[in-house]
């Protein structure tokens, strides 16, 4: 199969209004999972800086809901605010809608302010080893006492190595996690309920075609419902998922044999012996 033939799968065409729905639809549900678990952690370290009754807090108690909340963090930036070429985000899709003019509102200037704010966060926090080196030296640099400055070099620890590992933080660094984490739930609730008004617009122009029946009426309005289910280590996330790293690394063709070899079923290990 050729080249461009197998570059088709990276990309989801969008060619109808129906096409833009399912991405941004996705898009929503995605944030509203994320966020919802960034709510209840933030709401976790909330409740431990109330129980603490002391000056400093244990490192585990503290990384464990710090990694938790940043994870989500991570998640929603990317579904927010990301111009990888690769990837949807709701601040490069909008563009897009507004372009093949499949929406008319304006993003209002709070939302877009938010978005940059976004963009910046998620740049920083994926790509900041050298800046940190950089910003590590110049720190060195600019604490050392005057009487100092020009009389002496600083030079690396080199050897032995030290590796920085902390024990307990002070509480004030739980404090402000918890106030950092309020307000970017104030952001991140603004941006999906944009994304929302974005998705009603978007529908309504279709929403002839898409009427349903609920209690005996006709519905065309947007419902957004809950839905609870098992995750599987075999079925239809994971063959998702799977099959994504397929295409990543250009390795589907979209033969029944390719996919059969990239979803996830036991009997592939038992055949292999």
């Amino acid at each position: 199969m050729s080249t461009n033939t197998k570059k088709q799968y990276k990309q989801f065409t969008i060619n109808t209004i129906e096409d833009a729905c399912s991405v941004l639809g996705s898009l929503i549900s995605c944030a509203i999972v994320h966020f919802d678990k960034y709510s209840e952690y933030s709401l976790e370290a909330e409740m431990l800086l109330e129980c603490s009754d002391t000056p400093f807090i244990n490192a585990k108690l503290y990384d464990d809901i710090h990694d938790k909340l940043l994870f989500r963090q991570h998640e929603l930036l990317k579904l927010c605010a990301d111009h990888q070429k690769s990837s949807f985000s709701y601040a490069d899709f909008r563009k897009f809608l507004e372009k093949k003019g499949y929406i008319k509102k304006t993003l209002p200037n709070e939302v877009e302010n938010i978005l940059r704010d976004f963009l910046d966060i998620r740049n920083w926090s994926f790509h900041n080893p050298q800046s940190l080196m950089v910003a590590t030296k110049e720190v060195t640099e600019k604490n050392m006492p005057d009487f100092l400055k020009g009389n002496v070099t600083i030079v690396p620890q080199l050897n032995p190595l030290f590796i920085s590992k902390v024990d307990k933080y002070e509480l004030m660094m739980l404090a402000s996690l918890t106030i950092h984490t309020q307000k970017r739930r104030e952001q991140f609730l603004m941006v999906i309920n944009s994304m929302k008004s974005d998705y009603e617009e978007l529908y309504s122009y279709i929403s002839s075609n898409f009427l349903f029946v609920s209690n005996g009426g006709l519905i065309n309005n947007v419902q957004y419902l809950e839905k609870y289910e098992t995750g599987k280590l075999m079925g239809y996330q994971s063959d998702i998922i799977q099959l994504s790293m397929a295409i990543q690394k250009s390795k589907y063709d979209g033969s029944s044999q390719a996919f059969k070899e990239w979803s996830l079923r036991f009997e592939k290990n038992d055949s292999s012996d």
